[in-house]
């Protein structure tokens, strides 16, 4: 065999290893999804933290298959360069496990989706009858949930909300999140339009239900996103979405999380209230938040205070040990400046590979920046793996729309995809 034919070869094989490794960070997704669904179970519980340390796993290992651009690898340096610095810094034993991995997973996710996204995308509808099921049996699950008192929990203001088989409304409304986009990657396959419309009840029930103000918001720009993809014509669009938005106002005003916005929007005059009740609370330490950060040294201006700092300083602060719950204010006291850029390096190429590859419309690109700022600035996107995953399938599914005819089976469009 010629010295051709033995490179030849060899790139074949490392192409077919490269698609065998996606097809397993995909499963490996929606099984962190819908082990995500169960956590009040402690098996559960474990099991996320084993399956996102696989996905790290996963994507160090496809990073070796195919070479990367040089500035990933510079990234991902910086990124652990900055892990080492945190680390020198006191650590608490109240942290948990996850504190010290999901910002490498933020970095180590965008990274591979932004430069594998056809090839991501590619596995995904290879895999579209499994990715159905897992859609299926997670939707009959949680709407059979909804009938059982234990998964319901009493929060803010005395009200009932929604959490599933979760320990918190927080946690099943990023899966709500996952699921849709889910639907809506298998949308951009199928173009069923009444089956997806149907796999988004769930999602928009489970979202009404938890009280979760920000997701709220967050998951109906991801449905109104669908609704957009679904009714081409303008004016039907905006006929449609008018009376989406109202149904919107009278199903919040009929459930616990009305009383949110009515308190917020309401019951004060003061700005600096409004503030604090519509963010419950956050307005509060963000201002503590922000003057430490300004009256850090050069160096963790730079670098960061480490894991613990935040929790720490916010306990000082309020009597509660909590994160920024704003993915800039965090960034800046774990990691610094330097942390804040690599946040930013990481996640907006995927806006450009949504232009570039999918021909993405600006206003379907506006949408999904809108949903990724707000949930980074009101709670924190970050932090939440599932809310992170579901951003990078909602952006597959947008890529996938716009070059339907590059997933279709060589019936339809051609050379199969394989």
């Amino acid at each position: 065999m010629s010295m051709l034919g033995v490179v030849a070869r060899r790139a074949r094989c490392g192409y077919r290893r490269a698609i065998y490794t996606n097809r397993a960070f995909l499963f490996l997704c929606i099984a962190f999804a819908l082990s995500s669904s169960f956590s009040r179970i402690a098996l559960f519980d474990l099991a996320n933290k084993a399956i996102i340390a696989f996905m790290c796993l996963a994507i160090l290992v496809f990073f070796n298959q195919r070479a990367q651009p040089k500035y990933s690898y510079l990234i991902l340096a910086i990124t652990g360069a900055l892990h080492v610095i945190s680390l020198a810094f006191p650590l608490s034993p109240k942290d948990g496990i996850a504190t010290y991995f999901t910002f490498a997973f933020w970095v180590l996710f965008w990274l591979y989706l932004a430069q594998n996204i056809e090839m991501f995308i590619k596995a995904a509808f290879d895999a579209r009858d499994i990715l159905q099921s897992a859609l299926k049996v997670w939707t009959c699950v949680t709407a059979f949930s909804f009938l059982l008192p234990f998964c319901y929990k009493y929060g803010w203001g005395g009200g009932r909300y929604f959490t599933s088989f979760t320990t918190d409304s927080f946690e099943i409304a990023p899966v709500a999140m996952f699921m849709l986009a889910l639907n809506i990657l298998l949308f951009s396959f199928d173009k069923n339009k009444v089956k997806a419309l149907a796999y988004s009840a769930v999602p928009l029930a489970c979202v009404f239900a938890a009280g979760t103000r920000t997701y709220l918001i967050v998951v109906m720009l991801e449905f109104i996103l669908l609704l957009r993809m679904i009714i081409e014509k303008p004016i039907a669009f905006w006929v449609v979405l008018t009376g989406v938005v109202l149904a919107c106002f009278y199903i919040a005003a009929a459930t616990n999380i009305g009383q949110k916005f009515e308190s917020a929007m309401f019951e004060t005059t003061d700005v600096n209230v409004f503030l604090e009740v519509f963010t419950n609370g956050r307005s509060e330490f963000w201002q503590v938040d922000l003057k430490a950060f300004l009256a850090s040294d050069w160096f963790t201006k730079l670098f960061g205070h480490g894991f613990s700092y935040v929790y720490e300083l916010n306990l000082n602060a309020i009597g509660m040990r909590l994160y920024a719950h704003n993915d800039f204010l965090n960034v800046l006291l774990n990691f610094g400046i330097m942390g804040l850029l690599v946040y930013f390096a990481s996640f907006f190429p995927i806006m450009s590979c949504m232009k570039r590859f999918g021909g993405v419309s600006w206003g379907l690109c506006g949408i999904f920046f809108v949903m990724w700022f707000f949930n980074a600035f009101f709670n924190m996107i970050y932090v939440y793996a599932v809310a992170v995953i579901a951003m990078g399938v909602l952006a597959a599914a947008m890529i996938a729309a716009g070059k339907e005819s590059s997933w279709l089976p060589e019936s339809e469009s051609g050379p199969s995809i394989n």
